[in-house]
């Protein structure tokens, strides 16, 4: 299993991440956070540009090709 921290996400962005991976959509993971819709999407183009990805759907692929470990 890898770390979030191991692509250098922030704890923040593995909790995105982690709900994203859920299925939940950004105005779902605002709300569960406490967060605006804009600052999920900014935590969205960290965690695609650390994985390496442009689309969620790559980032599901990816989460399960390095095993990364999500909450």
């Amino acid at each position: 299993e890898t770390e979030p921290s191991d692509f250098g996400l922030t704890d923040r962005q593995a909790e995105v991440l982690g709900l994203m991976a859920c299925g939940k959509s950004n105005r779902d993971i605002a709300g569960m956070l406490g967060l605006s819709e804009g600052t999920v999407k900014i935590h969205l183009t960290a965690i695609f540009k650390a994985l390496g990805v442009s689309s969620r759907t790559q980032a599901m692929v990816a989460v399960a090709r390095h095993g990364i470990k999500l909450n």
